[in-house]
Formats: C-alpha cells, structure tokens, sequence
C-alpha cells in the first residue's frame, strides 16, 4: 500500500504558519491589561522577548496621493493626504487582525538632539522621532477606533544624525519655513508617503501602551522599527523654530526618566534576522540609500570572503583619495581639450 509523502518544506511552512497564529492570539491576550500601561517606554533588546509572526503586508503605500497638508497644531507637525481613490494605504499581517488605515504622521523632537524622541533607546534619546497613526478598518473612523484596544497601531521611527541631509524628507523641512505660527497649515507637492519612512516586515519591536491626553486615554498597538532613518542637524534645527501656542519655539519636553517595562510586562522583538540580537538599533541604513550616500552599500564586496575587509579598506582609502583630488577648473579643461585637438592635428 503506497503513502503519499509531505514534503519537508511544506511541512515546514505549516508549522511555521501554525506558530505565528499562536503568537497572534498571544499578542491579542495582552491587550485588555497592557494596553492601558503607559507609553512610551524604555527599548532594550536585552529585555524583548523574540516572536515568530506572519510578515507584515505594505497596501498602496507607493501611490501618489492627491493632496497633501502639513499643519503646525501648537503641539506637533502633523502631515496628512487625500487620494482620489479608495485604495489608500493600508496594513496587513504580523499581528494584525484584519486592515490597518492610514490616517496621519507626526513628528516629536525636543531643544537638542539628545533629547528629540519620546521612546528612549537602552536609556538614551534620539534626535527625531516620527509616528505613522493607522486605525482598524472594521471601526470605520479612527475616533471610534480609539476607545478599543487594538483600535489604533503606532508604527515608530527613530532618525539619527548623518552629515549630509535627507533628501527624502526635505520637501517637509522646506515647508517648515511657512507654518511657524500655531494654527497654520500648508500645502505640499503630492509625493508617496513611504518616502518619508520604510516598509518593514521582520526586525521590529513590539508592545502595548497608552498615552493620555487629560482625560483621554488612547490604547495603542505599537509598532517599532529597529532601523533608522537620517537627517542632518540643519534639518533638525527647523523643527525648533516652530512657535506653539504661547508663540515659544515647541520643543517635546520630555521627563528625565522613560517608563521601563514594569515586571511581567511584554515587549517582543518581532522575527529577527540573526538570534541573540546585542544591540537594539541597527546600523544598517534603509534600501532607498543604498545607492547614495553610505559607501559600505555601494561596494561589490563579498563579506563571506576571507579578504572582505583588506577589499573595503582599499576601496575605501581610493574613495577619499578621489575626494582629495583638485576639481579642474573651466579655464584649465578647455585649454587641455584645445592642445589635445591642435596636436592632433600634426
């Protein structure tokens, strides 16, 4: 009598997918108790629990909206879009139970770049934190989706100080300039709105949290990305100039201590790439800089191979070498390409 037999890899993928369903549901039992605990919190990989889950799914996130607004509330700069279709940009998968709306981004930065992001990382601030708000799509608003745990998810990224400016986020800092009073808003050149962040579907951090706003208290799904976007302090220092309420400059001011995760409270390190991850943030920068700023992204370099450091150090040592070079003046170019064509001549 013949069996039938199950492939390995098949069998594999079942397991895997019956894993992170398990986890789902573990994601989900949390929220009627941690999800009213506060946030933001303390991010240190050395205390996250690592979780299998379902990638996440990016919808429509390279679509060109029809509008896009950017307003200074007094209290943050908040960034919204319009799109001429239904399809606006969503999210699926990980640990989500059905589809995530967009609804709004906002920046958090404080007086200095020691002190910009409200989450702190093993301790420390960043320079500029950025939220992207989605709320559940069977609640139909996000004002009701609020009042549910589960209602609205925070995806969280952290920018870091880099030489040269991001070009990405540019076309927002150059806006800056024309929202300085409270109240004020803006219109910006329509662009997709994944320029300003990135997609991710592994190796990020997550948790449940609330935040208050007087009486208000909005349970959060929180989403964090472990790698970071850049800008440079010019780009930076525009946020300070933006005046609130009370026509100050608005800056986050942030308590001395960030809220460490209170003992039997959950913090998951989603999907990482390699175990035992030792820090928290990763350095590798995202894809769409890869062909333009960082060198160690632009070098054909085989890391498996035994000779990858001796090849980037001497690729490294003919970048600044050509760095070093004089430019050639006009003048001199002409002169050059007027003898080489005379010469020829003869």
């Amino acid at each position: 009598m013949s069996q039938t037999s199950i492939p390995a890899e098949a069998d594999e993928q079942r397991s895997s997918s019956a894993i992170s369903l398990q986890n789902e549901a573990l994601v989900w039992s949390l929220a009627p108790t941690e999800a009213y605990q506060p946030a933001p919190i303390d991010i240190a990989v050395c205390r996250a629990v690592e979780l299998e889950l379902e990638p996440l799914r990016w919808n429509n996130y390279e679509l060109l909206p029809a509008s896009v607004k950017l307003t200074n509330t007094g209290e943050t700069v908040i960034l919204s879009a319009r799109w001429d279709s239904e399809q606006c940009p969503s999210l699926e998968g990980g640990p989500l139970e059905g589809r995530y709306l967009f609804s709004q981004l906002h920046f958090h930065w404080g007086l200095s770049a020691l002190d910009g992001s409200e989450h702190t990382i093993d301790g420390y601030r960043l320079p500029l934190e950025l939220h992207v708000i989605h709320f559940a799509e069977r609640f139909g608003d996000q004002d009701t989706a609020q009042a549910s745990p589960g209602g609205v998810l925070c995806l969280v990224y952290f920018f870091n100080l880099k030489s040269n400016p991001n070009r990405f986020v540019e076309p927002v800092v150059e806006a800056l300039e024309r929202i300085l009073l409270p109240e004020s808003y803006t219109k910006l050149e329509p662009f997709p709105l994944i320029d300003l962040f990135h997609a991710f579907t592994d190796e990020y951090f997550l948790y449940w949290g609330c935040t208050r706003n007087g009486p208000q208290v909005t349970p959060l799904l929180w989403l964090l990305s472990r790698t970071q976007e850049p800008l440079d302090f010019r780009q930076l220092k525009q946020f300070n100039r933006l005046l609130d309420r009370r026509m100050r400059p608005r800056c986050s001011l942030q308590p001395s201590d960030t809220a460490r995760p209170s003992k039997g409270r959950h913090l998951f390190h989603v999907n990482p790439r390699t175990p035992m991850s030792v820090s928290t943030l990763r350095i590798e920068p995202p894809e769409k800089f890869a062909q333009t700023r960082w060198l160690v992204d632009r070098q054909p370099i085989d890391w498996s191979s035994p000779d990858a450091c001796r090849q980037y150090v001497r690729l490294v040592r003919e970048e600044l070498a050509k760095k070093k070079q004089p430019p050639v003046e006009e003048d001199e170019k002409q002169c050059l390409e007027a003898g080489s064509n005379r010469s020829s001549e003869y």
